[in-house]
């Protein structure tokens, strides 16, 4: 399983806000073999489309089963959900952010070995899934 931080996969492509990273993260994790499963913090709706979206309604607009995808409540943060997720599945998690607030807490999953880069060259996605550790 792949847990993609959607709310800082959005600014991936040039620092504007867009799905289209999202989809591209999407895609291209399904062709390494990965399962996605996309969180995105409560204000993403509001950033994308100008109002609240759940978990269902971005997981119909990034071509996900409603399961796929999460919006945490108001007031909380992502980062626990999404390394909470990590650990209980063994996943990895892509993202830009090294998640430092949280490592105490998650000491496996903020390791760059779980820890999955990413980000734009001459338009073309690139992620760095050759530092995860062969499951």
């Amino acid at each position: 399983m792949a847990i993609i931080d959607g709310s800082n996969v959005l600014y991936w492509k040039e620092n504007a806000l867009s799905l289209e990273p999202v989809r591209d993260v999407i895609a291209l994790l399904e062709a390494s073999g990965y399962r996605p499963y996309v969180v995105f913090d409560a204000n993403a709706g509001y950033l994308v489309v100008g109002r609240y979206l759940n978990g269902p309604s971005f997981a119909k607009r990034l071509g996900l089963k409603d399961a796929e995808a999460h919006v945490v409540p108001k007031g909380q943060p992502a980062d626990p959900y999404i390394l909470r997720m990590a650990r209980k599945s063994g996943g990895i998690v892509v993202s830009r952010d090294r998640f430092r607030d949280w490592k105490d807490d998650f000491p496996k999953e903020v390791t760059g070995r779980r820890l999955v880069r990413g980000g734009y060259r001459r338009d073309a996605l690139w992620l760095d899934l050759d530092v995860v550790e062969a499951a």
